[in-house]
This record gives C-alpha cells, sequence and structure tokens, in this order.
C-alpha cells in the first residue's frame, strides 16, 4: 500500500515538473528567501527535504558548507541536478526522509518547504527531523494552512482540491490550521523562534523556525 501511494505522489509531482519553477517563484520563495538567510551559518550543513528543482538550495548553497537535498520525484530531481550543475557543494537524490544514509546528529538545519501538509500524521516526520538535526538545530518551515479562515474564492479553491484529492488526482493534502501546525512542531521537541504569516490569500502561507530542545 505504501508502494502504491509513494509511486502516486511520484506521478504526480512529475507532471508538474515542467513549470514547477515558473510557478514557485511566487511571493511567498520571494519572502523566504528574505526571512532564512539569517539562520544560516558558513559552516552549517543542512538538509533539503522535499527539494523539488533545487531552487532554495542553490539560493542558499553559497552561505554555508553543505547541503544534501532530496525529492521523491524522479523529475524534479534530474531538473535540479541540471539548475545546480557548478554548484559544487550541494548533492541532489531522489530518496525520502527516512533514507538511512541520512544519519542522527548530521544536520545544522533541514529545510522544510511545502511539505508538511502532504502527510496525514506529521508527527512521525517530525520526530525524524528531529533525530537528524545536531543539538540545537533547526528546522525551517513554510506550510499553506488550509483550514484558516479564507476568502470566497479561497474556500471554493479548497472544495475542488478536496473533491480532486478524493478522486486520486491530488495526493494526500491536510487541512492543518497554525495552531495545529505550531502545536505539532512543539510536541515533537521543538520550541518556536520565529512564526509569520508570509501570504494570507488565497490560503494561509506560515512560517516558522524552530529549534530542537
Amino acid at each position: 500500500m505504501q508502494k502504491s501511494t509513494m509511486n502516486k505522489s511520484e506521478k504526480f509531482w512529475n507532471k508538474l515538473s515542467k513549470n514547477y519553477d515558473k510557478k514557485a517563484k511566487d511571493k511567498t520563495y520571494e519572502q523566504i528567501l528574505a526571512r532564512t538567510p539569517k539562520y544560516l551559518k558558513a559552516d552549517a550543513v543542512l538538509l533539503d527535504f522535499a527539494c523539488a528543482t533545487g531552487l532554495y538550495a542553490i539560493a542558499f548553497s553559497k552561505k554555508v558548507e553543505k547541503i544534501e537535498a532530496f525529492d521523491t520525484s524522479s523529475k524534479m530531481i534530474a531538473i535540479a541536478k541540471n539548475n545546480a550543475k557548478g554548484y559544487d557543494n550541494i548533492s541532489f537524490s531522489q530518496t525520502t526522509l527516512f533514507d538511512a544514509k541520512y544519519e542522527e546528529g548530521s544536520f545544522d538545519t533541514i529545510l522544510a518547504f511545502n511539505i508538511l501538509l502532504y502527510f496525514k500524521d506529521n508527527k512521525e516526520v517530525l520526530n525524524r527531523m528531529n533525530k537528524l538535526l545536531k543539538p540545537n538545530g533547526r528546522i525551517i518551515t513554510s506550510t499553506a494552512c488550509l483550514k484558516e479562515k479564507r476568502s470566497f474564492i479561497a474556500v471554493f479553491s479548497g472544495c475542488i482540491i478536496y473533491f480532486l484529492k478524493k478522486i486520486g488526482i491530488l495526493p494526500y493534502l491536510k487541512f492543518l490550521s497554525i495552531v495545529e501546525l505550531k502545536e505539532s512542531i512543539t510536541r515533537a521537541g521543538f520550541e518556536i523562534v520565529e512564526a509569520d504569516i508570509l501570504i494570507d490569500k488565497p490560503a494561509t502561507e506560515y512560517f516558522i523556525v524552530a529549534q530542537k530542545i
């Protein structure tokens, strides 16, 4: 069952890979680029969780020592590798967060942009990130909180998303509130350092920096 779900998810993201860069460079992307660098250090080792075409890994590569980036989509990773030619400190892999090659306590920071809402229960995912981090390591994440109050257009879009998810066109999406997102992160052994709304339309995009405790 898990393998089937994985294949469906990869197929979905593979289809989006061709035009992903153009669509991903939105207001949320710009704010993440502006807010993240102050938490990065020159000697840091980063893990880019669900890196897609490598936009963030490439953008932050000169600010850190090394980046391990991964995604489940083969076509996303192929594009990322092509985009990152000449960036010698980035390594891309088609794999998952639970790959044994990622050793516990080996990362200073984990980037997790637009990924936490794709898990029915993100407890296991957040616990894994906590274990992979060094003492006082941080996660930096941005998540669409689809349960927050939204405009009529956003609510209508949410209904369409729900329908497409039900009939299997979209991968699983969890409708989270900001409170639920923050609670899930703190329960996994993190202290929130910074939290803010990046955009509130059509859906609330919430930015969190949290430190391992």
